[in-house]
This record gives C-alpha cells, structure tokens and sequence, in this order.
C-alpha cells in the first residue's frame, strides 16, 4: 500500500463530502493573530429557569454577616420577649436604653479608634482604587482580630460587638444616615480584611465567588441577622377573648346607621315574605295531604258503618219486609180507611230504625292540631282568626292552648274562634294559595333586580359597578320574631360591609344560646361578596322565642379574621342592631411610651429633594481604521485566462429581501453595499430605551415645542461616582446595543438586490499562463481576499449641566380641575337582564319552575303583553232533579255537567234531597234509597225507610270537560241532587300558559339585548370618531390644563399654608358690583409682598421642562375609585390625568437659584437679593458643593465601539493587509465548553503562498 506523505490537512466537509483541496493554494497552518476577530449578534432567545440560588455561606465574599458568636442587648430582648410580641418591637423598646457612646456623629466616628477603617470603606463605597498600604492595614487589622485558628478572639468579639450593635441601633431607631453609611463602610474595610485572610486560591472560595474572590470582597452587602430581623410566623387558634390586638370598634356615623338600616329594612321585607311564603307552601302541603285523606276516611266510614248497619238488622229488615207483604196482601179497593190504618199500625212492632251516618267536620281544630306540624297549626290559626298576640305570648307555653270545640280554643283568657268562611279544605286552600301569591308579590317589591350598566370609555364599553359607599366591617342585624301557639316564628339576618372582593367569607360560625333551644352552632362557607357586601344566610330560624345572644366568627379567604359579640337580645316583632366587627390586628407596641420631643421646623410635607441631575452626553470620535471579515475571494487557477466585467445601471429599483428566500446580483468589483450609520442607530436605541416602560410623559417650552415621550423613571440615593458609573454603563449599554444593530443590518444588507441604470463597465482580466515571477516554476493557483474595513469610534460621557430637583407626590391631581367644572360623564348603558340567570327570588330557569307572579313581574318589565291569566278556581253548580214517582227501582238517569275550558274539578261535594214514594200506604212501611256518582267512578248515597236527604263529598279529582253525572234508587217519588265542583286552572293550561309566556319573555330579552349590543357598539364607534377628529384640536389645550393644574398642586406644596397665602385679594375684580368704570388694583404693601413671592415661585423654578408621572385610580380615595375610574376624555393622556390617583411631577431649580429655593424651604422666606446663606444640613452642603464643580469635564473612562463601513482592501503586501493566514481562523482554548466539540477547527484549511503573482501571459488578451 502507498504511504501518502501528504501533510494533514483540515477540510470543510458538506454532505460526506471532501471540499477545497487542489482549488485554494496550501500552506502549513502558522498561529493567526486574535485581535482581527469581530464578534456579531447573530440573534436573541431567551430561556426560562428557576433563579440560582445565592450561595450564602461565610465563604461568600460578597456578603457581609455578623459573625458567629456575636450578640448583644438585642438578642437578649429578642430572645426574652412576650408570646404575643414582634421583634422589631422589643428591639425598640430595648433602644431605649442603649448607649451609642462613641458614635454619637460622624465626626466622633472619624477621630475614634474606626478612622482609618472608615477612610478606607469609603474609598470601596466610590469603587477607588485602594493603594497597597490601605490593603496591609486591612489585612493586619483582621488579623489582630483573630487567633490562631482563625476565630475571633476577645478583641475581635468587642470590636464586632461594638460596631453591629451601633448599627442595629441606628436601623431600629432609624437614626441620623451618615452614622449608619460610616459603620457599614468600616463594615465594608473590615471585610477586606477578612477576605485577604483567607486562602484565595481554594477552589471552594474560588466555585463561590470567581476567579476574582477579591474584587467581590470589595462591592461586600451588609446582611441584617435573620434571628432578628425576621418575624416568626406560627398557626393559632381563633381566639375568643378580647385581646389588645384587637382593635376596638369605632362609633359608626349617623348617615352610615341610616344607609345600614335602610338597607337591612328592605332586606327584612324580603326575607319576612320569603320565610312566610315558605311557610305557607308547607301548610299548603300540609292541608292537600289533609283534605285527601279526610274524604277517603270519610267514605271508608260510610260504607263500614252501612255494612254494620246492614248486618245488623238483615233479619228484622227481612221481617219486616214479609210482614208488610202480608199487610199489602189484605189490602183490597174495598177496605176501609180504618181498618188500613189498623193493619199498618200492626207493623210498628216490626219496625227497624234508620240508617244515622255522622262524621267530623273537614275543619277541626283538634284534628288540625293532631296531624298538622306546629309551625304550620300556628300559622293556619293566624290566617283564620283573629286575637291579641301580644297577650298571647304572656301566657306561660304549658298552659298556652286549650280546645273548646271543633272551631274554639282558648289560650289564657282570650277565646279564639275560627272563620265562619272556612268551613272545608277548600276554603282554606284557596286562602292559603292566595297569601303564597302575596308574599311572593312582596318578596319580587323589595327585591331590587340587578342590573348590569355599562359606561362608554374611550370608545369602550367597561362594566359599571354601582358599588354603594361602605364602611368595611360595619355589620347589621335584624331579627324577626311573630307569635306561635308553640313556640316563636322568628329568624335572625346578618350582613356585614367589607372593602373588596378579596374579602370572601371562607367560613362563618354563629354560636349562639337562646331560650328555646339552649347553645347550638351554626356554620357556613364560601360566600362570596356582593356589592361589597357579605350576607349570610337566614340564621336561628325558629330557634328562639323571647331572647338570644350570639358570637360571629368569621374567617376570610385571605387569611384575616374577624368576629363581633351580640349580648342578650330580647327582640319583640323586628329588632334592628348595627355595629362594627373586630378584626385580628398586630400587637401594639409599647402603648405608654411617651412621643419623642420634636423641634417643631418647616415640615415640608409631600416635597422631596431627590438631589443633583446631571445632564450628560455621549461624544463619539474615530480612533482608527481596523481590518474586518471577508467581502470578497477571487481565485484564479494556474495557466487560466479569464475575464469579467460588472455592470452598473443607475436604475432605480431596491427588493428588500425581507422573506425567507434571499438573491444576491453581485453589481460591483467587491460586492460594496450601503452600511447603517452609527449615530442614527444610538437615536433609535435611546428612543427604544425610553419607549420600553407603560407610563407617559410631556414637557413643553416656552418656545411652545412640545415633547411627549413614554419612558421609565427612577431616583437614587448613590454617590456621584455610582451616578457616573451608572451612566458610563447605560451609556455603554446603548452604543453596545445599537452597534449590533447595526451589525444585523449589516447582515440584511448584505443581501439587498440593487440595479442603479447607469453606464459604467468595469473589466477585469486575469492571465495565470506564465511562470511566477523570480522563479522558472509553473504557474500556480493565485487567490486574491477582499476585506472590509472596520472603523473603530471612541465613545466620551461629558457633563454638560446639573440641576437641583425636587419632587411633588400629588394625591387627586385632577380634584381642582373637577371642582372647577362639571365632568362630563360617561353615557351609560344598561344590560337587559337574563330572566334565567337572575338571583332569587327573581330567578326563572324554566317554564315549569316559574310562577305565575314571577311571569307577570318579567312581562311587565319587558312589555310583554301576557294572555289574560283566568281566575285561579271556578265553582261550578249543577242540580239533577227528578220525579221517578215509582215504588221500584229506577236509573240509572244520567246527567252531563259542563266543566269549564281550561279547567279541572279537583273536589265536589253532593247535597241531595229526596221524597220517598207514598202511594204504598204509611210512611214507614216501605224503604227508599238514592245513589249518585261521586265523580271517581264509585257511587255513594243513603238506604232508608224515609225521605233521603245527605251531604257527601269527593276529594283528589282531576275532572276536565263533560262529566256524566248518574243517579240510582228505589222508591222516590222525586229528588234534587246539588252537585258542586270546585275547579282550579288546568295544569296542561297552566304548563301551555307558562311556556307560552316564559317564551315570550325570553325573545323580549333577546330583543331588547340584542338592541344593547346595536347601542353599544354604535357608541363605541361615534366615541372613537369623536376621539380621532378631535385628538389633534384638543392636544395643546389639554396640555396647558394639565400643566397649570399640576404647577397650582406644587406651589401649593411649597406654601404649606397655601389657604391664606395663595389666590390674595389684589384687585375688586371679584366683587358683583365691580364695572370697568370702578375697577381698581389695591395699592398696598401687600401687593408687594405677593408679587415678590409670585416672582419667586415662577422664576426659581424650570416649570416649562416639569415632569410628571400619572399613577392609576386605586391610589386615590378609595370613596373616589369610581368616580376616577368612569372618568372620560377624548385625549388619552388627559385621561390618564382625570384618572390618576395620585401624580409624580419633579421640577428643576434654574441655576443661580438653588441658595434661594433652599433657604426658602427652611424658613419659608423669599431671598431678595444678595450671597443667599447656606444651612447647615449636611445633604444640602453636599449639593452645593456639587454645583460649584465646572461643567463640560469628561465623565469616567471612555470605551471604543466597532462599527462596520462601506469600505474594502485586497489583502497584499504593498497596498493589502499583509497576513500570515490566507483565512482567519480562531482556535478555541477551552474545547470542552462547547456543546459539540467536534465541529471545532483548530488548523486552517488553507494555505498562505506568498510567492504567487498575477503576470501577462505570451498571447493577446481574448478581450480584444
């Protein structure tokens, strides 16, 4: 086998593939120099993981923890402290009695033992570089500290002790700042010290905190202990006593008792109707069952009692029967009167007597007592009677009801006799059912419908909750209590007000003892808030008769607890009591604790002096030209003769290659393309940066230019040299970000498609055919690199201005505009309601659950017009009279009764009366008897030796249309049956009408919705057409009114007594009676003093450039949430301004007035003229200072930037880029942290012939 000495070689590989050797010349691959490589962003992702966490032990350089061992006043309060105590607490309360000698200001600090300490801390707090003698003063103080082990020693204790102590102080007493910034930068020394006393080079110090364990060391945080500073939290038991956690209940106010009254009154006449309709239905119920089994007993009795009748007495009747047979039989036309006479009074020996059937009435009060549930006996004696209930609830229970008779009873000396009117089932039914339809009426009165409303915003429809003003925990309870022969019909309604949804009732307990059943608990869960309110269900129904008292404990969704005690109630007919609910509320610390002494100064309130603003900018220079990637290769092959030519017509025609597909028409000799320059980029990227955050802003001159910008804001409290640093990093931040956008555009670039239509040919002829120069070798392949040429810019932060500012928290910003004039409101929509989604007693899911009071109350509201509901129950009379005039059997006669449409009998009751036939002789020697139908298929009637006469009746019908009606007997000469049937509607009518109505309902409502929808989006349309012709009008008008709306809050604010010292009298312009011929200005000192100060508060400050922050609704006046919220404006951010709650504004002081403004602030004098004095608050001092330093001095170090331009050279030794590399290639020194080594290249592929060069060849060009 050949051995192939060919050196090795690294290749591109495309699809198994070998590409590039014996096509581009090859040379030993030779180190490239690095510093040519241009990184570029080729994209963005973003990957989603939990967050580290930070390491947090002792090795953990850039922490700063009180060390092990360490302990003081604190701990030993914290540790001793009460059950029911906070840390923080005894931590304050231990202060009182701590000595911070030695640390008593800065200066103290400064000359005491921590001087050279804090000199050093604060050269790390403004990251200067510290010099070797400060890091071995360091490094031997730690070591000082501790012993040979490395643990504190009984200095090093004193001293950690001395220092967290201090500093524990200042945090708990929020104690003057500079004390407490001195302590943690002796803190921040003190730690480098103990960092150069470790082993830095140990790799468990190294995983923790870098390569670079020092550096972290340097920017070291202070950890406040968490055994002190962390609270903790342990379940507990709800607790009943009173507690002085508990907050005592404030005195509600005379408008919040009435509203809760008035609302908890209408509340009690639903509820009262419900519960009674309740009630009712149940002794409807109660009676049915009644009435049913009453008839069929009844009838049962009859025909037992007839059969024992008949059992009886079969043989006298039968001996009777033949000894009348006998008598007839003697009897002829002949005999004489009195001899007929003697032989029927033969047979009074024989006679038998008739049939006597009695049964007890349908409506008596000892069988209604017996079979009817107390509660429903009770309220039957309430409907059909009339007596004092107040005397009748004196008299003891067990001696309470005693019955008389069937209609009578008697309760202590009051005698109560039933209704005459009712006199069977039916009677009492039809009342009955007629007072369920009443309550029901009167429960859908006091019931208000919810509606949904719906305001029109900015072109949107937003829900509207019309949420009643309330007064969280307020409570209300009303109790009802009525007469019961047994016992009391009363219930108990609690509601209490709450501030939000978020305060649902996860579980509510009443405990509660009263004198009918003892101590008893009831529980419910998950209510929910309606209207800001909580109500729980009916409670201690029928549970007490002349007294209770009641415990509420209530536990909340969100974890807060509430309770309220209700003592020994003793409620007559409705008792109404209001109230505040306690709720679980922290400890109070230190209650006797006197207030600390204040020198009473200018407060200042709701101003802010945030400190200096430095205006800077970013100053971009060339620094130099660099070499960049290839544009372009040409390789020319040995012995070739070729030639191109490239065309460029100026021809105006760009394709954008924003798809996926990319086409590229090489146009020029290097494939130039246009470059993006970097200043346009940094403009983009700013703006970019101020466009990223979801609030406004607007500022406007004088000039009348205005400016609108959406940005983030934010104050700090850092030293000027983290303000410079903070700025060099945005800084650098955005130049890096626009310099790799540019760089994307590059990219894109690159591919654009471009035809310019101009004349301009460029030909290019390369002749490989000779030999290479100096040397007799044969022509080699020849290979010519284009690169771009990169520039690199030098980027300087410059300080050009500084102000002063101040800030203003602004509560209600637009409350003065509003005062001002009326705000238009909102057009407001209101849904039709869903008759199927209702709340009670409104709801009506169906057809068949709806009644009929429910149907007529939705028609009326939808103007439904329903068929006429007939009468609830017709009686219908029908007399079957007769003469038989027969001594035989008759019948059977039939009769048709009409029942009328759409009804149907559901009872009937049968009086007859009929003559028995005398044409046998004496009365009582012959029988007669008479049955009729009782209308269930059964037939019921008398057998007797007389005239018939009985009253019967028949229960549970359902009869509908004609009934046949028979009638039977024996021996009647005539006879006169009453029939009467008592009819109610029909339920196939009833169902038919219901249906019929419920659908009729329904499409009103879809109607009328459907009319909502058309209305409301008409509004949204005319709202977003008034917004857009109006938007460009309006804009500057609404700026100035929120500009000097907003300046009127400041200046208010730097008033303090704004109310007598802004908006003076200085003219009579105000007066009625002030004409232009009298019209004067009051010359006087005052005028003034007030023009000075209005001067002042004009000219000191930049009030043009303000800047102000709108925050959202829910800031404001929780009373004010809607009224901000439904605020409406054609203008976006004017309705930002009328829905703020609150506003953001900083204002700069003009230069030259900041002695001035300061002075003022403490002592509310204006300055007129002269060197303004300095007073003496150190922060002030520091400001001052600030402003004596010049301006326009370069800020921090500077940074370079690449960026790419248009520009390209050929690589060469004369006018090229000499290379020892004919392609760049940059080997990776750490292959294993790459996901996939093996694609790695280490050697160049190519190789670098310096030798081969272009020369003519023998023969002429093919050109020519």
């Amino acid at each position: 086998m050949a051995t192939n000495n060919t050196p090795p070689k690294t290749a591109f590989t495309v699809g198994g593939s070998l590409i590039g050797e014996g096509i581009i010349n090859y040379k030993a691959t030779e180190g490239m120099n690095p510093t040519n490589n241009v990184s570029q962003t080729l994209f963005r992702f973003v990957s989603l993981r939990n967050p580290q966490l930070t390491e947090t032990k002792d090795k953990n350089l850039g922490f700063i923890h009180r060390p092990k061992g360490i302990t003081g006043i604190f701990d030993t309060a914290v540790a001793g402290r009460p059950a029911k105590a906070t840390k923080f607490g005894e931590m304050k309360r231990a202060a009182s009695g701590f000595s911070n000698l030695g640390f008593e200001s800065e200066k103290k600090i400064e000359e005491g033992i921590f001087g050279d300490l804090l000199v050093i801390g604060r050269k790390l707090s403004k990251k200067e570089t510290l010099g070797s003698n400060d890091l071995t003063y360091v490094t031997d103080y730690y070591k000082n500290l501790i012993d040979a082990n490395k643990e504190l020693n009984a200095e090093g204790i004193q001293t950690f002790s001395l220092l967290w102590n201090n500093f524990i102080y200042l945090i708990v007493t929020q104690g003057d700042f500079y004390i407490k910034e001195a302590i943690s930068h002796i803190l921040m020394a003190i730690q480098l010290g103990f960092a150069n006393n470790q082993d830095l080079t140990d790799q468990e110090i190294i995983k923790i905190n870098g390569e670079k364990p020092l550096e972290k060391a340097m920017n070291g945080k202070v950890i406040l202990p968490t055994s002190l500073f962390s609270e903790d939290y342990s379940e507990t038991s709800f607790s009943a006593s009173s507690t002085a956690s508990e907050a005592s209940a404030p005195v509600l106010g005379a408008k919040t008792l009435q509203r809760l009254e008035t609302e908890a009154r209408t509340s009690l006449t639903a509820s009262k109707a419900i519960h009674r309709k309740e009630g009712l239905n149940k002794l409807n119920t109660e009676l049915e069952k009644l009435q049913k089994k009453y008839h069929k007993a009844r009838y049962q009795a009859y025909q037992e009692g007839y059969s024992r009748y008949m059992d009886e007495n079969r043989e006298r009747i039968e001996l009777y029967d033949r000894k009348l047979a006998e008598v007839e039989s003697k009897i002829t036309p002949e005999t004489p009167e009195e001899e007929k006479i003697r032989l029927y009074d033969s047979l009074k020996e024989y006679e038998v007597p008739s049939f006597v059937f009695s049964y007890r009435k349908e409506i008596d009060l000892e069988d209604l007592q017996a079979k009817l549930s107390p509660e429903s006996f009770d309220l039957f004696v309430e409907l059909f009677s009339e007596f004092d209930a107040e005397k009748v609830s004196k008299v003891p229970a067990e001696e309470r009801v005693q019955l008389l008779s069937d209609n009578t009873l008697m309760i202590g000396d009051q005698t109560i006799i039933l209704d005459d009117e009712i006199q069977s089932y039916t009677d009492a039914l039809i009342a009955v059912q007629n007072n369920i339809s009443s309550s029901m009426e009167t429960a859908l009165q006091n019931s208000p419908l919810p509606e949904q409303q719906y305001a029109n915003i900015g072109g949107a429809s937003v829900p509207l909750i019309q949420n009643t003003s309330r007064t969280p925990m307020a409570y209300n309870l009303y109790a009802h209590s009525s007469f019961r022969l047994s016992g009391s019909r009363g219930f108990v309604n609690f509601s209490f007000e709450v501030e939000d949804v978020s305060w649902s009732v996860a579980n509510a307990k009443i405990i509660a003892t009263t004198d009918a059943a003892g101590t008893f608990e009831e529980n419910y869960s998950n209510i929910g808030v309606v209207d800001n309110k909580i109500t729980l269900p009916t409670s201690l129904v029928d549970k007490f008769r002349y007294s209770f008292n009641l415990r509420i404990e209530v536990i909340f969704d969100n974890g807060s607890q509430a309770y309220g005690d209700i003592g020994e109630q003793y409620p007559k007919d409705d008792l109404n009591l209001t109230g505040m609910l306690t709720l679980k509320r922290a400890v109070v610390e230190n209650p006797g604790e006197p207030e600390p002494v204040i020198i009473q100064k200018r407060k200042n309130f709701g101003i802010k002096r945030l400190g200096v603003a430095d205006y800077l900018k970013v100053v971009q220079s060339l620094h130099a030209y660099v070499p960049g990637e290839v544009s372009n290769i040409e390789n020319v092959m040995a012995s070739e003769l070729r030639h191109k030519s490239s065309v460029a017509r100026d021809y105006s025609e760009i394709t954008d290659t924003t798809s996926k597909s990319e086409e590229t028409e090489k146009i020029s000799d290097t494939s130039k393309t246009s470059r993006t320059d970097m200043q346009t980029e940094v403009a983009k990227e700013i703006d970019k940066q101020q466009s990223i955050t979801a609030y406004t802003r607007f500022s406007y001159g004088n000039d009348k230019a205005m400016k609108f910008e959406i940005g983030a804001d934010y104050a700090n409290n850092t030293a000027q040299h983290d303000s410079t640093r903070q700025a060099m990093m945005k800084s650098q931040e955005i130049t890096e970000r626009a310099m790799e956008r540019v760089l994307t555009k590059i990219s894109e670039e690159r591919v654009q498609k471009i035809i310019k239509e101009y004349t301009e040919t460029n030909v290019h002829e390369f002749d490989n055919r000779g030999k290479a120069l100096t040397t007799n070798l044969p022509p080699q392949h020849i290979t010519g690199v284009y690169r771009w040429v990169d520039k690199k810019m030098k980027n300087q932060i410059y300080n050009y201005g500084k102000r002063t500012m101040f800030e203003f928290m602004v509560p209600e910003p637009s409350r003065l505009h509003r005062l001002a004039l009326t705000v238009a409101k909102a057009q407001i929509l209101t849904a039709p309601v869903d008759p199927r989604k209702a709340p009670e007693p409104w709801y009506m899911p169906d057809p068949k659950s709806a009644t009929i009071v429910q149907i007529q109350h939705w028609a009326q509201i939808y103007g439904v017009n329903l068929e006429a509901f007939p009468e609830a129950t017709k009686q219908v009379i029908y007399n079957a009279a007769s003469v038989p005039q027969t001594n035989d059997d008759f019948g059977i006669d039939n009769w048709q009764i009409g029942i009328p449409d759409n009804y149907a009998g559901k009872n009937a009751s049968f009086s007859c009366r009929s003559s028995r036939n005398r044409g046998g002789g004496w009365d009582g020697s012959r029988y007669s008897e008479v049955f009729c139908s009782n209308l269930k298929g059964d037939m019921i009637g008398r057998s007797e030796r007389g005239d018939i006469n009985f009253d019967e009746g028949s229960s549970g019908l359902n009869v509908t249309g004609p009934v046949s009606f028979q009638v039977r007997g024996h021996n009647v000469k005539n006879y006169n049956i009453k029939v009467t049937i008592n009819c109610e509607l029909s339920d196939a009518y009833i169902n038919n009408w219901k249906t019929e109505s419920f659908n009729a309902i329904i499409k009103a409502y879809e109607e009328a919705y459907a009319k909502f929808q058309e209305e409301q989006t008409r509004l949204d349309a005319e709202q977003k057409e008034k917004e857009a012709q109006a938007k460009e009008r309006q804009d500057h008008f609404y700026r100035y009114m929120e500009h000097d709306v907003l300046k009127h809050n400041c200046i208010a604010y730097l008033l303090q007594d704004y109310l007598t010292t802004l908006g003076q009298a200085t003219t009579n312009g105000a007066d009625d009676k002030t004409t232009m011929d009298n019209f004067q200005v009051y010359l006087n000192e005052n005028l003034d003093k007030y023009t000075a100060l209005a001067k002042f508060m004009e000219q000191a400050f930049e009030w043009e450039i303000m800047d102000y922050t709108f925050y959202p609704y829910y800031w404001a006046n929780r009373k004010s949430w809607q009224e901000f919220y439904l605020s409406e404006s054609m203008d976006p951010l004017f309705r930002s301004f009328l829905q703020a709650g609150m506003a953001r504004i900083i204002v700069t002081v003009k230069p030259g007035f900041e002695n001035a403004v300061q002075f003022f602030l403490e002592t509310g004098l204006i300055w007129n003229g002269g060197e303004v004095p300095v007073i003496g608050d150190p922060m002030y001092m520091s400001i001052v200072d600030e402003m004596r330093q010049p301006t326009g001095e370069a800020q921090g170090k500077y940074w370079i930037t690449r960026v790419p331009t248009t520009l390209t050279i050929l690589q060469d030794k004369s006018t090229g880029l000499p290379v020892d590399q004919p392609l760049p290639i940059f080997p990776e020194s750490d292959p294993k942290n790459c996901e996939n080594p093996g694609e790695l290249e280490f050697e160049t592929s190519f190789r670098l012939d310096v030798d081969a060069q272009l020369q003519h060849g023998d023969k002429d060009s093919t050109l020519g």
